[in-house]
């Protein structure tokens, strides 16, 4: 186990600020590089099956999600995020289901060397601006089929922030409760139209 252990919080390779961890529910992982041999393993071979947490350590920290409810924790915080009708609020996150449908990627930019002959990688120098982890669910909520992903960037230099993505089966005129720790910090109008998505960006607070 790694996730939740602080003396896991740095990438064990230059080359990238973060990793990916896989933690097991059998007490095992996979990480996006060994931390011994250095060698890299693939995102696709990661036991969905058996995954109990999912996230990134770099630079100090520790950012995760528990598979079993949906929850961040961002260095100890938990961030929970429901959607909020009038009389009936739906809890995205925090509920028993499975959210291993897990999405991790890298997003970088290139700058081409067209004048030095032997330019590392080639001509070009690659630099990434930011590390993205988190997962897509769909849930039938009572009489309401949501369909919800929640993608934690961590860019560089800049604050961390949830890309939230939410549709549902039918017309809604509700906000977004974003709790941190179990104390609402914020509430996002966010009506939705039938089979249409609303995508939000969250600074993390």
């Amino acid at each position: 186990m790694i996730l939740g252990d602080r003396k896991y919080s740095h990438s064990p390779v230059p080359s990238q600020s973060f990793i990916w961890i896989a933690d097991y529910y059998d007490n095992s992982y996979s990480s996006e590089f060994d931390f011994d041999t250095k060698k890299t393993n693939s995102f696709y071979d990661i036991e969905r099956d058996k995954l109990m947490q999912f996230g990134l350590i770099g630079e100090g920290s520790q950012v995760f999600f528990d598979v079993a409810n949906g929850v961040f924790n961002i260095n100890g915080h938990q961030i929970m995020i429901s959607y909020a009708m009038e009389t009936t609020e739906y809890p995205l996150t925090g509920r028993t289901f499975l959210y291993n449908d897990i999405i991790t990627y890298k997003e970088a930019v290139s700058d081409a060397d067209l004048f030095t002959r032997k330019a590392v990688n080639g001509r070009f120098n690659h630099t990434i601006t930011s590390y993205n982890i988190g997962y897509k669910k769909k849930m039938e909520l009572e009489e309401v089929v949501i369909c919800f992903q929640n993608i934690l960037t961590i860019p560089f230099n800049e604050a961390l922030y949830l890309q939230i993505k939410i549709s549902a089966n039918q017309d809604l005129s509700g906000s977004l409760i974003i709790r941190r720790d179990g104390l609402i910090v914020d509430t996002i109008p966010a009506p939705l139209i039938k089979d249409m998505a609303g995508i939000i960006n969250w600074e993390i607070k």
